[in-house]
């Protein structure tokens, strides 16, 4: 009982801010489309594998928040729970600015209430996760921004609930005239029924050859991958990024 409450509690809110945010006038938005080329991806009980993904993502802001949203689509040749299609949804919802405040800027630049919902869609899992919790922006000195967030986390097909905490950055630079930037992702999600504590990063380095084309890599390490004991995952994916 508990368990379905909470889930419609958290689904409620992303119609809400979701809702909320198709009222309001965007203020700013960028779209992404990736295609990632990588060798060594591990697949349980199975020789490792290469393949490519294609991913499409898109950050809009508007007056009291933002929201982010992604689809990854697999073309490994066997595939596993993860691949297929994942999409993520996560708007959030600034404290500051519903309240009439400028956000600060000191090294916390905000905070909001972060929704999220986790879709799968594959031959082996359809389902959705649902996540809510709090997120912060911060003032770091050489970074275009830097995120945390911390969740709680509910999988329809395991037992029980977990956390999970997110960092995202971007810090551009310049080497010989030559824009580039270092950014990505970490997600550390706590165990859960039968899934272990996992760990995921994919720091990417990439050369912004124009104002829309950049090309770059991005190593991706994934420990107890898929929340599987000791299925470790660590390779390297060459990317090819249209942004408009």
């Amino acid at each position: 009982m508990r368990r379905q409450l909470l889930r419609s509690v958290i689904l409620t809110l992303v119609l809400v801010l979701g809702f909320g945010f198709a009222a309001s006038a965007a203020q700013w938005s960028s779209t992404k489309i990736e295609l990632l080329y990588g060798w060594d991806y591990e697949r349980f009980d199975k020789d490792k594998e290469e393949g490519m993904i294609l991913t499409i993502a898109n950050a809009t802001g508007w007056k009291y928040g933002d929201i982010f949203m992604f689809a990854d689509v697999g073309s490994v040749d066997e595939r596993d729970k993860i691949d297929g299609v994942h999409m993520e949804i996560s708007p959030r919802l600034s404290i500051l600015r519903t309240l009439g405040q400028k956000p600060m800027e000191g090294l916390l630049k905000d905070v909001y209430v972060i929704v999220q919902s986790d879709i799968d869609a594959n031959s082996f899992v359809n389902k959705v996760t649902l996540m809510g919790g709090l997120s912060a922006d911060w003032n770091i000195p050489g970074f275009m921004f830097f995120k945390t967030t911390l969740q709680y986390r509910n999988d329809p097909d395991l037992d029980g609930d977990s956390v999970q905490g997110t960092l995202v950055w971007n810090a551009p630079f310049t080497i010989g005239g030559q824009n580039f930037s270092f950014e990505g992702f970490l997600d550390y999600t706590s165990a859960e029924g039968t899934s272990h504590t996992n760990l995921l990063t994919q720091p990417q380095l990439m050369w912004l050859a124009t104002d829309n084309i950049a090309v770059g890599v991005e190593y991706q390490y994934w420990q107890n991958r898929i929340g599987i004991k000791d299925l470790d995952e660590s390779l390297p994916q060459l990317i090819v990024r249209w942004t408009f």
